[in-house]
């Protein structure tokens, strides 16, 4: 069996297939650095105050949205994606001086962290969302299902690669020097989105009646109503699905991460000791879900089908929820942790991306963006609340809830799944019809 087989790979795709991985690979570096700086700097004031810095986020969101589907519709879209990139990168050497110069013992810095917070929250929604758009736009529905896992490895990739730079270097680097290796990555990811496009263009076969990759990018991505991503979810059953299924999984992931938040605060106190501590977990996922991805999720996407890419990590990690319940313990929390963020990675992560391959190439961008941005912060927000209502009564309380909200999660997986295996499937925006 030689590579190509392996990796399910057809002739002339293994150069397109190295730089898709590698663009991909490099945001999520740029990114995993940022991510424990994030949480360790998020629980600074405490880690009662990730409520509120969940619906800082959520504001932050929806104006970061409504400013760049006015920017989707006044440049082509093939520069859409350096500009957003340009931005963030702007962002972070600000950042960079300022946590370099204000001390941690201020009011000042406790402003900046906050801030710092929020801000890395919504780089990772708009970074990591406009790279996913670029790649269903360039992939047929056929090449994803065979290649978005392998892709997707290169993310986990990225991931060890930042989880690992901030926790074994943590004693010796500073939290400034962390985040200017960040832009670093980011300007990388710059110079390989553009060869990306290159390459799929060698590779696009012409179809009669479909815009050809050259002709849709030297136009505008759309519309400059913000809200015509929302439109278009509401007139289709499969996008109000796909709604649902984010927001029940953003559910089950804040359940989680406020109890771990919880943890954490009460065992570190130092900014780099958490920031190793959450180093250290990411890089346990990062490392599983880079070798599933490789070897297991496109066999899986293959021969079962996309419904058990995102159906069955709901139903597991139901089950961890209820084991949580009666033995309560951080081993047990860390087990269940880390079950669901692999499996996210691994399987639902390539699933739900491959779900957007369907839609036609304008409403990739506009649904795709709103769903991952303001209906991802929005279920963030509004679950961190839940949470905190219902943690006042128990947490045992929190975790049979989370099961139940687990579990609804996977039946709806499933049935999406099932809509996007349909031969007789297509989605058509009203816009292009």
């Amino acid at each position: 069996m030689n590579i190509n087989q392996i990796l399910s790979l057809k002739k002339g795709e293994g150069k397109f297939l190295l730089i898709a991985a590698f663009f991909i690979f490099s945001l999520f570096a740029s990114y995993s650095l940022l991510r424990p700086i994030r949480e360790a700097l998020g629980i600074s004031g405490g880690a009662s105050e990730l409520k509120w810095l969940f619906l800082g986020t959520f504001i932050a969101t929806i104006i970061g949205s409504i400013l760049a589907m006015i920017l989707s519709g006044a440049i082509k879209r093939k520069l859409y994606t350096d500009f957003i990139y340009g931005f963030f990168a702007l962002n972070l050497v600000g950042f960079f001086v300022l946590i370099r110069q204000i001390p941690q013992s201020s009011e000042a810095y406790l402003i900046v962290a906050r801030s710092f917070y929020i801000w890395v929250s919504v780089f990772n929604i708009f970074v990591i969302s406009t790279a996913w758009s670029l790649l269903a736009d360039l992939f047929s529905k056929e090449r994803s299902a065979r290649l978005f896992g392998i892709i997707s490895a290169g993310a986990s990739l990225g991931g060890i690669v930042g989880a690992f730079f901030v926790s074994f270097l943590s004693k010796f680097i500073d939290v400034p020097s962390f985040i200017f290796i960040s832009v670093t990555c980011l300007v990388v990811s710059l110079v390989l989105k553009n060869l990306l496009i290159k390459e799929a263009l060698s590779l696009e076969i012409p179809q009669t009646g479909v815009a050809s990759i050259k002709e849709r990018f030297e136009r505008p991505i759309g519309s400059k109503n913000p809200f015509v991503g929302f439109f278009l979810i509401i007139k289709s059953h499969y996008l109000l699905a796909l709604l649902g299924f984010i927001l029940l999984l953003t559910s089950v992931s804040t359940f989680l991460y406020m109890e771990q938040a919880r943890i954490i605060s009460g065992m570190f106190e130092s900014r780099e000791a958490r920031a190793a501590a959450f180093a250290n977990i990411d890089f346990i996922v990062q490392l599983s879900s880079f070798l599933i991805q490789i070897f297991i999720t496109s066999k899986i996407a293959e021969f079962f089908g996309v419904k058990w890419l995102l159906g069955v990590l709901g139903f597991v990690v139901a089950l961890g929820f209820v084991l949580l319940a009666f033995y309560p313990t951080f081993g047990v929390l860390v087990l269940v942790m880390s079950i669901r963020r692999i499996g996210e990675y691994s399987l639902v992560k390539p699933g739900r991306e491959m779900l957007f391959v369907p839609l036609d190439s304008e409403s990739k961008y506009k649904v795709k963006n709103f769903l991952d941005t303001v209906v991802y912060r929005a279920g963030d927000s509004m679950s961190a609340a839940v949470e905190g209502a219902i943690a006042k009564i128990s947490i045992s309380a929190v975790l049979f809830v989370g099961a139940f909200i687990s579990f609804a999660w996977g039946i709806l997986g499933v049935y999406l799944g099932k809509r996007y295996e349909k031969e007789d499937f297509k989605f058509k925006s009203e816009e292009t019809k």
